[in-house]
């Protein structure tokens, strides 16, 4: 959700009740809700009172949900009517079917690559095709995925590393890092604590950092300098999904090798040529 009321929640997220927390993460989830349902209902879709809903809006700046669902209607009105699959409203212990999962993973595809701007994509393919070397990181369930990630941006370049998942030794691999460096940092929530030194140290030492993160942690990411790439992950689960990260980063990877262009290429060929020889085997 690239408004107004995103850009607030995510600046402002960490200041935030817990309660209040609550429906700030159902309005960057479920941002179509905000010009259909009244104040009582979005409180009610996330399981807060009325008064916590009226309290949030008014300390994101705003008088009253009138304000809110006001400018809402403006930007709707401005840009134009987007066609988004709705993020289906079924309790949390309802049964996972394949047209429901259909219905989930859709809609957070969906809301993560309209959001996307092309020049953020391009920044951060730039980062990464121009860098000395690039260091990928991600802790628990993204260390899975910045290793996909790190398979994918090895394919098409070479100097790409991957932080080890276990914090205590990245004061040793921080310290091999270079200002020409780039660092991709994949963290949704909860945000570990470990993720804002690495972000700290990338800004103070000048490397260029990019975070694969959803819409509760933009902000955070943002403040640490790093260049955001947003990916919804909601559920009507208590599980987040992981499909939109996935994509995002097949996307970067693509986007990237279009820009070192015949070196992705040629490395591309390289890498399947050694393949092919390990396969075959050794027969002398």
């Amino acid at each position: 959700m690239g408004t107004r009321l995103a850009l607030r929640i995510q600046e402002r997220f960490d200041e935030l009740t817990r309660s209040e927390q609550k429906l700030a993460r159902f309005l960057l989830d479920r941002p179509d809700e905000i010009l259909a349902a009244s104040a009582t209902e979005l409180a009610g879709y996330s399981g807060v009172s009325k008064a916590t809903a009226a309290r949030l809006f008014r300390n994101l700046g705003y008088r009253d949900f009138n304000d809110v669902r006001l400018q809402a209607r403006e930007e709707r009105n401005r840009t134009g009517p987007v066609q988004q699959i709705p993020m289906p409203q079924v309790e949390p212990t309802a049964a996972t079917t394949v047209s429901l999962h259909l219905q989930v993973e859709s809609a957070n595809l969906t809301r993560t690559f309209e959001e996307l701007r092309s020049d953020q994509l391009n920044r951060a393919a730039e980062r990464v095709a121009t860098a000395g070397r690039v260091w990928v990181a991600g802790l628990g369930i993204e260390n899975g995925l910045a290793k996909y990630l790190h398979i994918l941006l090895s394919r098409i370049r070479p100097g790409v590393h991957l932080i080890s998942e276990n914090a205590a030794t990245w004061p040793e691999e921080l310290a091999s890092t270079g200002p020409n460096d780039t660092l991709i940092v994949l963290a949704v929530r909860p945000w570990q604590p470990q993720i804002s030194t690495m972000l700290t140290f990338a800004r103070t030492t000048r490397l260029r950092s990019i975070a694969i993160t959803d819409p509760t942690n933009a902000g955070k990411a943002q403040r640490k300098g790093a260049l955001v790439l947003n990916c919804h992950v909601s559920t009507p689960w208590d599980e987040m999904t992981q499909t939109s990260i996935l994509s995002m980063a097949q996307l970067l990877a693509a986007a990237a090798a279009g820009r070192l262009g015949d070196k992705a290429h040629i490395r591309r060929n390289l890498i399947a040529d050694l393949a092919e020889e390990f396969e075959d085997g050794d027969d002398a």
